[in-house]
């Protein structure tokens, strides 16, 4: 696999996610807010645990 190559593709899907995330954030109420972002929260702890479990 070429490492190189995954890490661009994952700057980029960060910026491109983060980007919709502030457009998407911006038109929604607060209880939607939150639970998006529990959500993501518990997303995001899921992906590290792939990562780390990937390298380990």
């Amino acid at each position: 696999m070429n490492n190189n190559g995954f890490k661009n593709g994952a700057l980029l899907g960060s910026i491109i996610g983060a980007s919709l995330g502030m457009f998407f954030g911006a038109r929604m109420g607060p209880m939607q807010k939150r639970k998006i972002v529990r959500s993501a929260r518990r997303a995001t702890s899921t992906l590290m645990n792939g990562i780390n479990s990937l390298w380990g």
